[in-house]
């Protein structure tokens, strides 16, 4: 009596070379989905944190410097210092209130973040950061040299800063995934300002 005898044949090295290969293509295009996603993630949080930054520094330096009573002697295109009188709910650019005298806001961009002094010369523990994520700040200065409560130029400098009412502020943010760094330009009228000149020339 024969005895037949049956071996189960295995994969050749071919057929296991193929499905390793296919196993790779899979894994890979698996992983560059998954790095993608990674990537718009981090992105829109990016966008997300730059937004705010922008809103925080837009809203604080629109507050601030529309409550300028006059610009100070040191204000150049990359620093502003102005001044305005204290009062009940008047606040520094710190957050801290200030019930009387002279409330003085200097505002300059140092290691990309924008900063507040509540003094100026700066004097130690008066000098915070506000904002990060700001790269640069460009500062032009409207001037109304006839009192009549009008901007005729903006300059970069004033001899006069008697006649300095507004200011032209443009924040260049930092965003290391654009070759451009993206900006945002605020023109800030000073109130108190146009209205004391205003007044002054009222018959």
């Amino acid at each position: 009596m024969m005895i037949k005898i049956y071996l189960k044949r295995g994969f050749s090295l071919v057929e296991i070379l193929v499905a390793l290969s296919i196993s790779l293509i899979l894994l890979s295009g698996m992983i560059s989905v998954l790095l993608s996603s990674k990537q718009s993630y981090l992105r829109k949080e990016s966008l997300s944190y730059m937004q705010e930054n922008l809103r925080v520094a837009s809203e604080l330096l629109r507050k601030t410097l529309s409550m300028a009573e006059s610009v100070q002697q040191g204000s150049n295109e990359n620093q502003i210092i102005i001044d305005y009188s204290g009062g009940k709910g008047v606040f520094n650019c710190l957050g801290q209130p200030v019930l009387s005298g002279k409330v003085v806001s200097y505002f300059d961009v140092q290691n990309n973040s924008l900063y507040c002094s509540s003094a100026y010369p700066i004097i130690s523990g008066a000098r915070q950061p506000l904002v990060d994520g700001v790269r640069t700040m460009r500062i032009l200065y409207g001037i109304d040299s006839n009192a009549d409560g009008a901007v005729e130029r903006y300059v970069s400098s004033s001899v006069d800063w008697t006649t300095v009412i507004s200011a032209r502020v443009t924040l260049e943010l930092l965003d290391s995934a654009v070759q451009r760094q993206p900006e945002v330009t605020l023109t800030i009228g000073m109130r108190p300002r146009i209205f004391a000149r205003l007044k002054a020339d009222a018959p």
